[in-house]
């Protein structure tokens, strides 16, 4: 019986720990913050960085702008760096070992490299005798795939109907999912204040050519509080057709804001019912 009982007690504190650490690292995962940075430059394509981090940074996951990998880092040191030397313990293990027996291969090379060249020859004759079939075939296929672009067209404009956009107007306007969609739009509009940046720099010049239009954009943009953030400068050119914008943002995110959106909508009757009703829409 003790040790029936003593058995149980370490089954029990194994999956005591088991637990606490699944905790741990879901907590981890959750309420660490993920910092991003978005870089956009005149003339180049807008480039992105992030970096996450846990136990006072002795594992870090980040990618810089100006690079297109992603970095995992151990202790400061990059997991792949380990990776190479690795490889090249076991490159120099295979070398010596392939030394000790080279004698013994040198005999085979000969009767390999006369039947690769047969077997060459053979698929030379082979890719000459196929040659006028593949071209009749690629013709065919250009056919083929003509016709069924001018079949999807076809079916894409009969499938366009206003069927759609007054099943929308339906949804907006009918009273069952008033609440819904109410709560749908704090949600959106609490989420986009969420994933504001918390540094802003850089300048956005723009014009029309058209001084009144210019002018009626400006006014529409200083109506958001977004344009008077410290570090952004917007300049209008009133007699200029011009667009460019250059700077960087800075923020963070944590994944368990998205997991609370996710439990409120999941819980709530209004924003079910409504989401039910645009699937079955679409």
């Amino acid at each position: 019986m003790a040790i029936i009982l003593a058995i149980l007690k370490f089954l029990g504190i194994l999956l005591l720990v088991v637990l606490s650490l699944v905790l741990f690292a879901s907590a981890s995962l959750l309420f660490v913050p993920v910092r991003y940075v978005v870089e956009f430059r005149e003339g180049k394509p807008v480039r992105f960085g992030f970096r996450v981090s846990w136990f006072l940074r002795a594992v870090q996951i980040r990618k810089s702008v100006s690079a297109d990998q992603v970095y995992i880092h151990l202790f400061g040191m990059n997991v792949r760096n380990l990776k190479k030397l690795f490889r090249r313990e076991r490159k120099k293990e295979k070398g010596e070992s392939e030394h000790h027996v080279a004698g013994s291969r040198v005999e085979l090379v000969d009767d390999l490299h006369d039947e690769a060249e047969k077997q060459e020859n053979i698929h030379r004759r082979g890719q000459k005798e196929q040659k006028v079939q593949v071209e009749t075939d690629y013709e065919d296929k250009k056919t083929e795939k003509k016709k069924k672009r001018a079949k999807s067209s076809r079916s894409s404009k009969k499938s366009f109907s206003f069927h759609k956009i007054s099943s929308i107007i339906t949804l907006i306007r009918s009273p069952e999912h008033k609440s819904g969609l109410n709560k749908i739009k704090k949600e959106i509009i609490a989420l986009i204040r969420y994933l504001m940046p918390n540094k802003v720099q850089g300048r956005i010049s723009f014009g029309t050519g058209d001084p009144c239009t210019t002018g009626w954009i400006l006014g529409a943009v200083s109506m958001f509080r977004a344009a008077y953030t410290d570090g952004l400068k917007i300049l209008p050119h009133f007699e200029e057709k011009i667009f460019v914008a250059e700077g960087y943002v800075k923020g963070k995110v944590h994944a368990v804001y998205f997991l609370r959106v996710f439990m409120r909508g999941y819980m709530d009757d209004d924003i079910k019912r409504c989401i039910r009703h645009v699937l079955k829409m679409i």
